[in-house]
């Protein structure tokens, strides 16, 4: 499989998932809900295929992050879909970033390595 395949066809899942296209999981978190894919959360983490593998729903997932706000959730599901870390320049100059990092740790996510380049918009 070409990567370039394969990412074109990630950015076009997180597309749907922005539009909330064909999701079949919410996200809960501190402040809100978040739609996603239970295919990819489970492909990318640990933590989420264990807590999809418990949920008995046919129809739509619930997987809850505690402690965890939409603004960080959703920087970290743009990373699970695309494999990149796009932080907005505001966030730089605030504790979010660490934030950011914590959580992809706890979900198990595998972290860029040093020599790939972190996005800022």
């Amino acid at each position: 499989m070409e990567s370039g395949y394969a990412a074109t066809v990630m950015h076009s899942l997180l597309d749907f998932q922005r539009a909330g296209y064909l999701c079949d999981t919410v996200v809960v978190v501190d402040d809100g809900l978040l739609k996603a894919h239970s295919a990819v959360l489970a492909a990318a983490s640990p933590l989420f295929k264990a807590a999809l593998k418990t949920d008995d729903s046919p129809i739509e997932h619930t997987v809850i992050l505690s402690g965890v706000g939409s603004y960080v959730a959703s920087i970290v599901l743009e990373f699970v879909y695309t494999g990149d870390i796009v932080i907005p320049e505001d966030c730089l100059a605030s504790d979010k970033v660490m934030e950011i990092f914590s959580v992809l740790q706890e979900l198990g996510l595998q972290l860029p390595s040093a020599d790939k380049r972190f996005l800022t918009n």
